[in-house]
């Protein structure tokens, strides 16, 4: 994994206490597009063709994905804890997303389809307990879609534990820079990382802004036994977004550490 490529976890700190706000939330859609295209909308559209009916994105942001599924004609809302990144959607598409915890809000009506990109998940205190209750939103059958990363630039130490880094850098098209840096601590024995993230824009106004993120992480195999406790059936499982790269136990030199795990709600 390269260090401007790092993932940017999420469109919000579910299940923290700090939601996304501030220049963290100004700057997050700018920042993921410097990665490109989403390698993971090709992946939930075929995941929702497969699952047709009602859909919820838990974490989508102002809608940087959850726009296109709407557009190509889905049946799928949002789920968002940040005010700040809401109000960044347009007012229309604001409309189809509920503000809430996904740790502890409930839908009305239960769903067909949970799509959980951007390796959102990992940023729940505790994700069995937080897909227990996921699985309340679905209706019997019901298909959950997510995307998980184990991170290895931090784990094995390519990037310096302790000290600030260079993290993601872009321009923006009023002139200024947007600059983010990250300084994480390793707690391997309770599979999670805490990132300190600094963003600066530079310019006539410079500004500043930090935040904290704990992310929490499995192994692929890991990530299957916990869906089975949780009341999930898995049905596939692939490797850095593409679906005949299969291995259950890869290890660093197998895979980027991305993967992405497909399943089906269990009758109660």
């Amino acid at each position: 994994m390269t260090l401007l490529c790092k993932p940017i976890i999420g469109g919000h700190h579910a299940g923290v206490s700090q939601p996304y706000s501030s220049l963290e939330a100004q700057l997050h859609d700018a920042l993921q597009a410097q990665n490109g295209p989403s390698p993971e909308l090709p992946l939930m559209q075929d995941f929702l063709r497969e699952h047709p009916g009602r859909a919820l994105e838990i974490g989508c942001g102002s809608g940087r994905l959850l726009r296109p599924l709407r557009e190509a004609g889905f049946e799928v809302k949002g789920l968002e804890l940040s005010t700040d990144m809401i109000a960044r959607a347009d007012p229309e598409l604001a409309t189809h997303i509920h503000q809430g915890d996904m740790n502890n809000w409930s839908p009305e009506t239960p769903y067909n389809c949970l799509l959980a990109p951007a390796f959102t998940l990992q940023l729940a205190k505790d994700p069995i307990t937080t897909l227990h209750h996921w699985r309340n939103w679905l209706v019997p059958g019901g298909g959950i879609y997510l995307s998980t990363f184990v991170p290895y630039a931090e784990l094995l130490g390519e990037l310096p534990e302790g000290k600030w880094y260079l993290d993601h850098q872009i321009s923006l098209p009023n002139g200024e820079h947007a600059i983010l840096e990250t300084r994480h601590q390793v707690h391997e024995d309770e599979q999670k990382i805490t990132r300190h993230h600094r963003y600066q824009i530079t310019g006539r106004a410079p500004r500043s802004h930090e935040s904290t993120q704990i992310i929490r992480w499995g192994e692929p195999e890991q990530w299957l036994q916990w869906l089975a406790t949780s009341g999930f059936e898995s049905t596939f499982q692939f490797l850095d977004w593409d679906q005949t790269h299969i291995d259950n136990q890869p290890g660093p030199e197998d895979y980027d550490g991305i993967c992405t795990t497909l399943g089906l709600a269990i009758e109660p």
